[in-house]
């Protein structure tokens, strides 16, 4: 029984990140789920009618997958029981996480539905019924997400291969579409990460009992065997002693050990252009690979560990067995003398051609006054030359921890000479870190910038520009993300629009009355200037300042308009002295006139005026909204409260932001002054917008036509994509046809007033831009 478990019961527990993605991913699968559980898509059409199309043998086919999801959940449980006490700990998580699944999809059936799931629909006949979520694929997502971490790995990929089959019967049997197998999942995932966050995961390793076992089996005889403190995931650490007394180590990779370092390094690979450590396919490669490393350095001449045995020791690990020379370094011990000496031991590793991979001080011993080198589980033969300045930043912080950055820097120099130094310089940035050594400082990034300053005074050079050690930023991936959902919006509205009779509105329109709201709209760019005139304070020059919010436009097409306008503004605030801090607020306190204005003009027109949006809120859950909105509040303050890094980070811009807003509310000439511009900016849009309507045959009144520009502002600005582009279009359109024009028409009037406000100006912003820099305002 035990061979299908990747770990000895009663292991130490962790809480991982990826339980905390489980719980995210889950939550949102369940959520948009559920937001269209009344909506039946075209692929969730074209799904069920393929499922049941098929021929009717594959009915039994269906219920058979759909039983044996059941049978699997059961003999996870049975397996378990009949291990006695030593696998309670799981039985326990697997009954919280079924006994909690259960609970919420009878919750979730009886809320939309008013009726209770058939526990066993696949013996059932006739009209199944559909059900929101499908209570087995979720109960079996939530089995399998709990238990993984403690099952073997064939265990767990037929696990989830199973929760596929059982969505597929599901929807093919009639028991719910596809979205409602979708819904099952991420309950499933849900449910189940909070188990492994709740009472944590087992670390992997393999127990004592075994790795002694199977150093017999490779010939050694280990008394006083001993877990190490260090362990990473799958590999355990242990230390012992031979019958003649001379200490060992032994590195014991389990099952899952190479399958979670895989991961790690396709994980860094993806975010970071280094990868880190060289890729092994199995536990065997990988102890066998760190073993040539060690002996190709001493055949080098480079202190290291003395190897005892390698291979396979039973039939579930790999091990690694070397004589442990010298003792581990204690701060108090480090001197210049044995840092010098230290980092001459890694000049002759690198001559080699072996970069280390995780050089930090925990990777070496003193024996008899000289290092020796272990641990080369990360270590890269013929290695690059960015690898083996990685090695340099990673002892250097271990030792500026210690030492400080000014002692760490100058035992390097003596040590690994100039040259060696200046190379890694590009290198000495955050990314470098692991998250282990990170985590050795309060505040790494301060300590990684005096390192790269005591490198660039030490070397006598200029600090270069940092190296891109980052593949893929976070911010990389927002832009693409939601340039998809401006496609989206696009495209769903275009499906229903008919382009001749758009371009038969255009053609037959009164061009003259464009052209007249194009040029009124020009005016725009005043009241923005006198806007920021108001929000600094300062006496700033009117032509360059409007001829600047013409730029903006062109900037805008790169970024969102919100960030280039603060960006420009800023620039063009410091060629008059205006403070960095100043400079960067008066953006923020602009945004917000605005987003004040847009919103008073809403209510106003709402309240004042028989105008309606025409939303359909009855069936939007107001109270789970304002609980959503009230914990996510709730959320941030703690954190900003519990978190220092977050603390540091958040609360200064927040006094200086509030101590400039407060001295706007002091003086009414400014507070109106910069009110009043946002209102006449905003009317003018709405006078342009009046103007195109008229010239395309299909009148409003103007109090429409500044509502719809409004909430088209606000709710395109939602969604930060530069210049709106696509959601703009898509937003006025809509907005448009809620104020009683046709799709044609509106697509039209929304598409010419874009044109009119937003692409000639960025055009126009091209030329200011160049202009504002001939004549130095930027």
């Amino acid at each position: 029984m035990n061979r299908y478990f990747a770990s000895s019961p009663h292991q130490p527990r962790v809480r991982r990140a990826t339980d905390v993605w489980l719980v995210v991913i889950g939550l949102a699968l369940l959520l948009w789920t559920a937001a269209n559980v009344d909506r039946v898509a075209a692929v969730e059409t074209a799904l069920t009618d393929l499922a049941q199309s098929a021929p009717l043998w594959f009915e039994q086919i269906f219920k058979v997958a759909y039983f044996l999801g059941l049978l699997l959940v059961w003999a996870i449980v049975i397996s378990l029981i009949t291990q006695g006490k030593k696998r309670l700990d799981l039985l326990r998580d697997i009954a919280i996480a079924i006994v909690a699944t259960f609970a919420v999809v009878l919750f979730l059936i009886w809320l939309l539905d008013g009726s209770i799931p058939v526990l066993l629909p696949e013996f059932t006949e006739g009209d199944r019924g559909f059900t929101f979520p499908i209570l087995r694929v979720a109960t079996l997502t939530a089995v399998i997400t709990v238990a993984s971490p403690h099952l073997a790995r064939p265990v767990r990929r037929f696990g989830w291969l199973m929760i596929v089959l059982v969505a597929v019967s599901g929807f093919g049997l009639g028991i719910g579409l596809p979205g409602d197998a979708v819904g099952g999942l991420g309950l499933g995932l849900m449910t189940g990460g909070s188990v492994l966050l709740l009472f944590g995961s087992p670390m992997g390793y393999p127990d004592r009992a075994g790795v002694a076992a199977g150093l017999g089996d490779l010939g050694l005889r280990i008394t006083d065997l001993e877990l190490a403190p260090d362990r990473s995931w799958g590999v355990r650490r242990l230390t012992g002693s031979l019958d003649d007394g001379s200490p060992i180590e032994v590195k014991a990779y389990g099952r899952d050990a190479v399958g979670s370092q895989r991961f790690a390094r396709a994980w860094r690979s993806l975010w970071y252009r280094d990868g880190g450590q060289t890729y092994t396919s199995n536990r065997l490669q990988a102890v066998e690979h760190e073993a040539l490393a060690i002996l190709t350095a001493q055949r080098d001449g480079i202190a290291t560990p003395e190897i005892l045995a390698v291979g396979l020791g039973g039939e579930d690990m790999a091990l690694l067995a070397t004589v442990r020379k010298g003792k581990a370094i204690q701060p108090d011990t480090l001197t210049t003398g044995s840092l010098t000496t230290m980092w001459k031991e890694v000049a002759l590793l690198h001559d080699a051609g072996i970069a280390h991979g995780a050089l930090t001080l925990d990777a070496i011993t003193i024996d008899d006054g000289r290092p020796v080198i272990g641990n080369f589980a990360a270590s890269s033969l013929n290695a690059p030359d960015v690898r083996r300045s990685l090695d340099v930043v990673s002892l250097l912080f271990s030792t500026a921890v210690v030492v400080g950055a000014q002692d760490a820097v100058a035992a390097a120099q003596v040590g690994i000479g100039d040259d060696e130094l200046t190379a890694a310089l590009p290198y000495v940035q955050v990314p470098a870190l692991t998250r282990s050594e990170r985590g050795t400082v309060n505040k790494p990034k301060a300590l990684v910038s005096d390192l790269s300053d005591a490198i660039a005074a030490a070397a006598g050079v200029e600090a270069p520009e940092p190296a891109k050690l980052r593949r893929v930023r976070p911010k990389d991936l927002i832009m693409p993300a939601l340039s998809l959902v401006a496609a989206y919006a696009l495209i769903g509205m275009m499906t229903d629009i008919d382009f001749v009779a758009v371009w038969e509105v255009v053609e037959s329109a009164a061009w003259v009355w464009i052209i007249v709201g194009f040029f009124v709209g020009q005016t725009a760019y005043f009241f923005d200037a006198t806007g920021m005139l108001y929000a600094t304070g300062y006496p700033l020059p009117l032509k360059p300042l409007a001829i600047l919010q013409v730029s903006v436009k062109w900037i805008g097409l790169a970024v969102p308009s919100a960030a280039g306008r603060v960006t420009m503004n800023a620039l063009f605030l410091r060629k008059y002295g205006v403070s960095a801090t100043l400079a960067v607020t008066q953006g923020a306190l602009d945004g917000l006139a605005g987003f004040v204005t847009e919103a008073g003009i809403l209510v106003v027109a709402l309240i004042a005026t028989d105008l309606s949006l025409d939303l359909d809120t009855e069936a939007v859950n107001w109270a789970v909204i304002l609980l959503i909105v009230a914990v996510l509040i709730i959320g941030l303050i703690i954190a900003i409260l519990r978190i220092q890094r977050l603390r540091e980070t958040v609360l200064p811009p927040l006094k200086d932001a509030w101590a400039m807003l407060w001295s706007l509310l002091k003086d009414p000439r400014r507070t109106f002054g910069l009110l009043g511009s946002n209102l006449a900016s905003r009317t003018i849009l709405a006078i342009t917008l009046w103007f195109i309507l008229q010239a395309i045959g299909t009148p409003l009144p103007l109090v429409v036509a500044l509502v719809v520009t409004v909430a088209t502002n606000l709710l395109a600005g939602l969604v930060p994509i530069p210049g709106g582009i696509g959601v703009a279009e898509a937003v006025l359109t809509s907005f448009l046809m809620v104020a009683g024009l046709g799709a044609d028409e509106a697509f039209a009037a929304a598409i010419v007033f874009r044109i009119a406000t937003f692409y000639i100006p960025a055009g126009e912003g091209f030329f200011a831009m160049r202009w504002l820099e001939k004549n130095g305002y930027l």
